[in-house]
């Protein structure tokens, strides 16, 4: 479904579902300039999400937004866009993958952490 470099990219950068499904707003149209309040109406979600959405986008290359200014889809590089343009194609082939895909490495991570707690095998 994904390559392993997209792989890589959507569960170390994106993280969120949230953030996915705001990069893909955003990336619809690439000239299109956003209020927060747009995207926040758009998205369905709230000024706290989007807060930490947009520096998760900041911080991956994948927006231009400074303070109040609109915000705008933009990759910082033509290998992060092939990357975006991969997992914008499979989520809309098969979305339930690459929700499941995007959270395997947050479960992974929470089973990791749960296993630190146990004293001894269980049988």
């Amino acid at each position: 479904m994904l390559s392993d470099d997209a792989l890589i990219f959507l569960q170390h950068s994106i993280k969120t579902v949230w953030t996915l499904e705001i990069l893909l707003i955003l990336r619809r149209d690439p000239n299109r300039t956003w209020s927060s309040e747009e995207i926040i109406r758009e998205s369905r979600s709230s000024t706290l999400i989007l807060q930490e959405v947009l520096a998760n986008l900041h911080q991956a290359g994948l927006i231009d937004a400074e303070g109040d200014h609109p915000i705008r889809y933009r990759s910082a590089t033509p290998a992060l866009e092939r990357l975006v343009g991969e997992i914008a194609s499979a989520q809309a082939r098969r979305p339930a993958a690459v929700t499941k895909a995007l959270l395997s490495v947050s479960s992974d991570k929470v089973q990791t952490f749960a296993d630190a707690f146990r004293v001894g095998k269980r049988t």
